[in-house]
């Protein structure tokens, strides 16, 4: 064990790990924070419909807690205001930050589990992750994940809690399958210990037998009930039926290695100047980055002070946690490193250590010194020493802010990044955030009666040339206004005035069944009485 590996966590002072734990989590509501300004988003719309009833809860263990039970929580509280599941989305992924902060801790400096929990906190791939309150799933999965290892240090039956932690992660989201060969990887580190020389090999641990037959059973379940009910329609689910072909269709192929390296790609382009692109799909122009980080990790596997910083270990905890995504054939999304991340962040770490110790290394002295010069030397040697954690302090300051600029940085980045037309955002969520609340808060204007029928209609059509009558295919603008609307669902969830919701491609006489949406690309909108049907219809009928 090489003379420098970094104390224990028990040696920290307690203050000085809740003032770094602190920052961590500043740090992340620095970069994140406006995630709370936010409307509900696509998905959302689903989960307040379960919560209230209007469409039928999820009764198996799928995704339970995360999609179904955390908005039974909020909906009683919160209501339909979307702040606070906003902040409660934010405090998942502040928690999850601090706790894997605390777990680096353990294994390295604190001052360099500062820059690792930083690094993970503000890490602009994890955007989605905060910004849409459904993928709070994620955030839940990772910090019972990292609940369960954190426990297997301890030596009493306290351990055996990681169990149902795992089990919490689960039911929170699939993404932590493999923790069990993670756990493996992290107790095989946690035997190496701080001592100088490995312990003897013990047998295998039954808390991790049992965490891989809960794996095991959930797999099960996994493949022949959720896979074939949420992801792959059952008609496809059979060896030969194109089930590859569907969204969520899942197989061996080039797609592998392109998901891998586009993830490590996006896990190592982090930085403002070099981010050039957010979308969620394979990402050839990050494959070079990828493939640097495999090198990078391969070199420094060479080194034994890495090694001994859990180097090997990180490396697996990035892997487990990235392998259930590599087989999706059609999603690549930036948000599916949110627990792969925790391992990219020991790697940042433990290099932070490493070079920490590098610098605030105390001069040896020479092997014969004079007895004059005795005093004089210890003098110089402690004020050099000083001078060294000293600058090492103020590096590690500098790191942290800059860390957390580019973060915050890139996250309103994207927030902001305009989509074709003006009043668009590139990231969909947010998109379809800002059209939603535009939809529903001109609705909310146009004091609608109860039971009402609204028939949405969209004047693109017009501004592309599609006359009253004539029906081409969706447009993308009518099909991103749908879609942010979940097909209606949303309006059904938010205005209870509102019996039913569809889309048309024409204007046609209602009577006084139904009300007209006229709406336009970014969702505003002007609701059309029966009287100005006629008008409006003649409007559209001489559009070029």
């Amino acid at each position: 064990m090489s003379p420098d590996v970094p104390t224990p966590a028990a040696r920290h002072p307690s203050t000085l790990v809740l003032a770094l734990g602190a920052s961590v989590a500043t740090a992340g509501a620095i970069a994140y924070h406006r995630a709370l300004l936010y409307f509900f988003s696509q998905d959302d719309f689903a989960s307040l419909a379960r919560a209230a009833g209007m469409l039928p809860r999820l009764q198996g263990p799928w995704r339970y807690l995360g999609n179904q039970a955390i908005f039974d929580v909020l909906r009683p509280v919160a209501g339909l205001h979307p702040m606070p599941y906003h902040l409660a989305s934010l405090a998942a992924h502040l928690a999850c930050s601090t706790l894997l902060f605390a777990l680096l801790a353990r294994r390295l400096s604190a001052p360099a589990a500062l820059v690792g929990g930083i690094f993970f906190a503000v890490h602009p791939a994890l955007f989605t992750a905060v910004y849409w309150i459904s993928v709070i799933a994620d955030s839940l999965a990772l910090i019972f994940a990292l609940g369960a290892l954190g426990l297997l240090d301890r030596e009493d039956r306290w351990r055996w809690l990681a169990v149902p932690l795992f089990a919490l992660s689960l039911l929170s989201k699939e993404s932590t399958l493999l923790l069990p060969a993670a756990a493996v990887a992290y107790h095989w580190g946690r035997r190496q210990g701080h001592s100088g020389a490995d312990r003897p090999s013990a047998p295998l641990d039954p808390v991790i037998i049992i965490l891989g037959a809960t794996s095991a059973i959930y797999l099960a379940y996994f493949v022949m009930s959720a896979y074939s009910t949420y992801f792959v329609p059952a008609r496809a689910f059979t060896p030969g039926a194109g089930s590859e072909s569907a969204a969520y269709g899942v197989g061996i192929g080039s797609h592998l290695w392109q998901n891998f390296l586009s993830y490590a790609g996006w896990t190592v382009n982090f930085l403002l100047p070099t981010v050039q692109s957010f979308s969620d799909a394979v990402d050839p122009n990050v494959f070079g980055w990828g493939a640097g980080l495999v090198a990078l990790w391969f070199l420094g596997l060479a080194s034994r002070t890495l090694r001994d910083r859990g180097w090997l270990v990180a490396g697996a905890f990035y892997l487990c946690f990235l392998l259930p995504v590599l087989p999706l054939r059609h999603h690549t999304y930036h948000y599916y490193l949110y627990a792969p991340l925790a391992g990219a962040a020991w790697l940042v770490a433990a290099a932070a250590d490493a070079g920490g110790a590098w610098l605030t290394r105390p001069q040896r002295s020479p092997a014969r010194i004079s007895r004059g010069h005795v005093g004089r030397r210890a003098a110089t040697v402690g004020r050099r020493a000083a001078g060294n954690d000293a600058a090492a302090w103020l590096g590690l300051g500098v790191l942290v802010l800059l860390l957390t600029l580019n973060g915050a940085l890139l996250v309103h980045k994207i927030e902001t990044y305009p989509f074709t037309l003006p009043g668009l955002r590139a990231d969909p969520t947010i998109d379809r955030a800002r059209i939603a609340q535009n939809v529903i808060e001109d609705l909310r204007r146009a004091a609608l009666p109860a039971g009402v029928r609204l028939l949405f209609w969209s004047e693109a059509r017009a501004a592309a040339g599609v006359s009253n009558g004539d029906a081409p295919g969706e447009t993308y603008w009518e099909r991103n206004v749908r879609n942010a609307l979940l097909g209606g669902l949303a309006l059904r969830v938010m205005l209870p005035q509102v019996k039913s919701v569809e889309f048309v491609r024409s204007l046609q006489p209602t009577g006084n069944s139904a009300l007209y949406v006229i709406y336009q690309i970014d969702g505003h909108l002007t609701v059309a009485r029966p009287a100005d049907l006629d008008s409006l219809r003649r409007a559209n009928s001489s559009s070029p």
